[in-house]
């Protein structure tokens, strides 16, 4: 270190060239202004993060549009906001660039600043342009990234605890859910777990078929459920398990999945069909054709629809039943543990060859005991109950009286 004294030191400083500041105010025409310098680099660096692809469509009644042809208190028109304008101008030849200087024209918008009348042509700053090489690089659509912690910066710095990895599937990386301490990567061609490893996450993939879409797929922490691309339904707990429907579930479009927690009912929608699949029960059935979300708060419901939601009439159906032989047998009634049988109705479907199409009885009224008489013949039944009107009530069980005959 010198041994001057403070003092010394800065009247050394104080002598030494000194780099202009543009804070002076220049009272003279500013005419082609021309600064020749190596190639400008403007950087962007996104301060978001992608959640999903393909992303959803934009809604254009959330656009914002900002009016600038306004006059300011000072009486100046068209006081809005300034436009910069780059052009550049050269020949695309591969991956080099030759260019001539690109331009950015700075266009004062107004004339009368602070007190200070301006009267300039618009200044012009001018690049060098040389030459350049263009990186591009292909989608990584099955890469999952995570960030540092509690952070949402991607960027994988030396104590790597941000990073990346891709999954052992191709395509689309649709939806990433939590499941206990592990996290499911949904997507176009599979279903994988990533385990965390460290600062790391390994990689188990448990399904190679992938999901119907992004909304395929719905649940807790601790339950999950998907529609695969063949319309197949699954849960994915402690173990991966087919509950299937596809012959219902494989004619929908784009299906979204909604969960309710309150009623424990899992709801099936595509805008054109509506299911509603109960865990408890293991049964579905027709609902709703256009809801999209469900969520509880503060003791309040909550459902989401683009439209008014309406609730189908109730009626099931049951699987086909031949009693263990294929003889013909003669149905009598029908008896339904149900705990309410007001305006509730009964019909049976039936046939006498698995080839042929089930022929249907009429409507049959449930009486005041759970009954209905409706007599039938055939060798394959399905047992019907219906409701036009809304209400709640369960179906305990299908008793049915009959013979089975000799032939």
């Amino acid at each position: 270190m010198s041994g001057k004294i403070p003092k010394t030191i800065f009247e050394v400083a104080r002598k030494a060239p000194l780099v202009p500041v543009s804070k002076s105010r220049v009272f003279v025409n500013a005419l082609n202004i021309t600064i020749t310098a190596d190639p400008g680099v403007i950087t962007f660096k996104p301060s978001g993060y992608l959640s999903h692809w393909p992303p959803a469509e934009r809604d254009t009644s959330l656009d914002q549009t900002f009016y600038c042809d306004y006059t300011d208190v000072h009486d100046n028109k068209d006081a809005g906001i300034g436009v910069i304008t780059f052009s550049a101008h050269g020949t695309w030849l591969n991956v080099t660039v030759f260019a001539d200087p690109g331009v950015i024209t700075l266009t004062p918008l107004g004339d009368f600043v602070e007190g200070v009348l301006v009267n300039a042509d618009p200044g012009v700053i001018t690049f060098t342009a040389r030459s350049s090489d263009i990186l591009t690089e292909l989608y990584k659509t099955n890469w999952v990234q995570w960030s540092d912690i509690g952070s949402l910066d991607f960027t994988i710095w030396k104590d790597n605890i941000a990073g990346k990895r891709p999954l052992d599937w191709k395509g689309w990386i649709y939806n990433l859910k939590k499941l206990g301490n592990k996290i499911v990567a949904y997507g176009q061609n599979g279903v994988s777990f990533l385990i965390p490893s460290g600062n790391k996450y390994g990689l188990e993939t448990i399904y190679r078929i992938g999901i119907k879409g992004k909304n395929a797929i719905a649940g807790t922490d601790y339950t999950h459920w998907f529609i695969d691309s063949k319309g197949q339904l699954w849960s994915l707990g402690e173990q991966l398990k087919k509950l299937d429907y596809s012959e219902f579930l494989s004619d929908l479009d784009n299906p979204v999945l909604s969960w309710d927690e309150e009623n424990s009912l899992l709801y099936i929608c595509d805008d054109a069909l509506g299911f509603i699949y109960s865990p408890l029960s293991e049964s579905l059935g027709e609902g709703p054709i256009n809801i999209t979300g469900i969520g509880n708060q503060t003791g309040v419901q909550y459902v989401a629809s683009p439209d008014t939601i309406y609730t189908p009439k109730f009626e099931i159906c049951t699987d086909i039943y031949d009693f263990g032989t294929r003889k013909g047998k003669g149905i009598k009634s029908l008896e339904l543990g149900i705990d309410e049988s007001k305006n509730l109705k009964a019909s049976i479907d039936y046939r006498m060859d698995k080839e042929s199409d089930f022929s249907q009885t009429s409507w049959y009224v449930v009486d005041g005991r759970g009954l209905a008489f409706i007599p039938c013949y055939g060798r394959e039944f399905r047992f019907r109950a219906a409701s036009d009107v809304y209400g709640y009530f369960e179906v305990d069980y299908f008793k049915i009286n009959g013979v089975i005959h000799d032939h």
